[in-house]
């Protein structure tokens, strides 16, 4: 057990030198380190959205679990938020402010930070949209081809797209969104994009949600533009043995044929930010309207 202050808070971070990523031979305590060492980069993208923790407590390794809501057991200084359901009835969660909650998080078994598509002051409305793409059959280029066709239909759109590895085995396409409308008109616009992408090349993609229809063809997968649905955080771990993290893109990276989904790891992502800024550091600073989406779609 070591005792130490972050952020002004004491707390005790416990077995650090448990093997939490055995063939990366990452430790709990690496794992501690790394989300330390992240989160001025993280904060932008965690700040006042409620998370889903993927907790790993023995390593990935062992199995694991999702946790939506908060425990009774977390110190004063870790923010909560209390959602309305889905259905009845009302549930804490867990908000990611500080440097101080995501060590503590961390050292609960945290692996993976999921968040909202929407912020404390308005989680009906949501500020993003999100593409997530997936190979059919761990063919990283269909994923890859996605990604710039999509980009294609938003750059028509007049809107600026952001793409990221997802540190599992593809990528997702997001654009950033002014937050006047509910999440069912947001999804019903995202649909509208995907449908048409899907129209423009009906070989390699689909929207087809059942597997056995998609015919070996690319998901455009929409589902996670839904309230209460989450996405995984921009610089987040994975609970992949090579340790890989979700990394924003620039788009001219996307031409690297050597890139894929697992490129970058708790072993080089820094030293990447070392050499170049955040490629989401401007995500929120330039959001669309989603009016102007939805009339542009209908002009097509």
């Amino acid at each position: 057990m070591t005792r130490t202050m972050i952020d002004g808070q004491e707390m005790a971070l416990s077995n650090l030198d448990k093997a939490f990523y055995k063939k990366a031979g990452v430790t709990k305590g690496d794992v501690i380190d790394y989300y330390r060492q992240a989160y001025p980069v993280m904060k932008r993208h965690l700040d006042g959205r409620p998370l889903t923790l993927h907790r790993y407590p023995d390593g990935v390794h062992e199995d694991g679990f999702y946790q939506k809501q908060a425990p009774d057991y977390l110190p004063d200084f870790v923010e909560r938020v209390e959602i309305e359901k889905r259905e009845d009835g009302k549930q804490q969660q867990i908000v990611c402010d500080s440097e101080a909650t995501v060590a503590y998080l961390a050292n609960l078994g945290t692996i993976e930070f999921h968040i909202w598509l929407s912020r404390l002051e308005r989680l009906n409305y949501p500020d993003k949209m999100v593409f997530d793409l997936d190979p059919p059959h761990d063919d990283f280029e269909a994923v890859r081809q996605a990604a710039l066709d999509l980009r294609n239909l938003l750059r028509e759109m007049k809107a600026e797209s952001y793409v990221m590895t997802t540190g599992s085995s593809g990528l997702h396409v997001a654009v950033s969104l002014e937050p006047e409308y509910l999440f069912d008109r947001v999804r019903s616009v995202v649909e509208m994009m995907a449908s048409w992408v899907a129209a423009q090349f009906p070989e390699k993609y689909t929207t087809e949600v059942r597997k056995d229809k998609r015919e070996g063809r690319l998901f455009l997968d929409i589902a996670r533009n839904a309230y209460a649905q989450t996405s995984v955080a921009p610089y987040s771990l994975r609970s992949r043995e090579q340790c890989s993290v979700a990394a924003p893109l620039d788009w001219g990276e996307l031409h690297d044929s050597e890139l894929h989904s697992r490129t970058y790891t708790i072993e080089n992502t820094f030293r990447r930010l070392g050499q170049k800024d955040d490629p989401w550091k401007h995500f929120y600073d330039r959001p669309s309207l989603l009016g102007d989406l939805e009339e542009r779609m209908e002009e097509l």
